[in-house]
């Protein structure tokens, strides 16, 4: 059970590295190269900068990025994995929803 109180049947996924989300709690995974082009993404991933609600997984260049919410709070990781390979991760997994 998480600290919420919620039952967490789902299965998770590895963003890259050790990092690890719950697929429930994912909003969405974003291609970095083209989602930061626009204005609007751009205020949003800066307001998360300074809320100190963007975490950077890997040491390398990042490649997409995962919104990730826990109920109450939205959280985005930056990913050195590209957006079709948290994909391939998490259709691989579907089969055990």
């Amino acid at each position: 059970m998480s600290e919420n109180g919620k039952v967490r049947n789902h299965p998770l996924i590895n963003i890259g590295g050790t990092s690890i989300l719950y697929k429930e709690d994912v909003l969405g995974v974003f291609d970095l190269d083209t989602a930061s082009t626009k204005a609007d993404t751009k205020r949003y991933l800066s307001r998360m900068e300074q809320a100190k609600r963007l975490i950077t997984v890997g040491t390398d260049i990042p490649k997409s990025f995962v919104v990730e919410t826990d109920g109450f709070k939205e959280r985005v990781y930056f990913t050195t994995l590209s957006s079709a390979t948290i994909y391939g991760r998490w259709k691989r997994q579907s089969k055990y929803l």
